[in-house]
């Protein structure tokens, strides 16, 4: 079921967007191990909102995953219509992390594919950049479609994750990212409680 855009093109935009995931998705075995794909999407007409990253990332046309390529330039042609956020504050990470990076919620509750079933986010970080331990009720799945990143879990060694990759958080538990030479862009996938509650810096880290 689907709400009508007023501007068709738009509506397209999003539809192969969702359709380019969706395939994505059901071909990565720990994609539809963690949650199967959502049965109850809706369609919504959000106004978009723009930041600095997004400009940034519809930049990046080289050195792509021939698995994730398509994938990656759907999410470059939609990133101009939609509603991009930021969960953190300049005075908690500083003005270059918020210039560089940001997510929109594609599947969830108040996602422009609205459902209750489950939340998928777009995330992207530029290079260079460390998002600090932090953590969530909800467990997390991490699919990398671009770039690389190291991700860091507590009481665990490090891990360079690459496209086509996948890492797991459990609830509530602390973990953090760096990028390096590269910067990354992936789908950030919650499921089971806490689908509605936003990530809590770790103040002891």
């Amino acid at each position: 079921m689907y709400m009508k855009y007023k501007n068709k093109m738009n509506e397209d935009i999003f539809l192969t967007t969702k359709n380019a995931i969706h395939q994505q998705w059901m071909n990565i075995p720990e994609l539809v191990n963690f949650t199967p794909w959502p049965t109850d999407l809706t369609l919504k007409e959000i106004k978009p909102n723009h930041i600095p990253a997004s400009t940034i990332l519809q930049k990046w046309k080289t050195g792509l995953n021939p698995q994730t390529k398509r994938l990656h330039e759907c999410i470059c042609t939609l990133a101009p219509h939609v509603n991009w956020q930021q969960t953190y504050f300049k005075e908690e990470l500083g003005r270059d992390f918020l210039n560089r990076y940001g997510f929109f919620e594609l599947l969830g509750p108040t996602g422009h594919f609205h459902t209750i079933q489950t939340r998928a986010y777009i995330a992207y970080w530029d290079s260079q950049l460390y998002y600090p331990w932090h953590f969530h009720e909800a467990e997390e799945l991490y699919f990398i479609i671009s770039g690389q990143a190291e991700f860091e879990l507590e009481g665990q060694q490090p891990e360079i994750l690459t496209a086509t990759k996948t890492y797991f958080h459990r609830s509530n538990q602390p973990h953090a990212l760096t990028t390096h030479s590269q910067p990354v862009l992936a789908l950030v996938i919650w499921r089971g409680s806490g689908l509605m509650l936003k990530s809590s810096l770790l103040v002891h880290k």
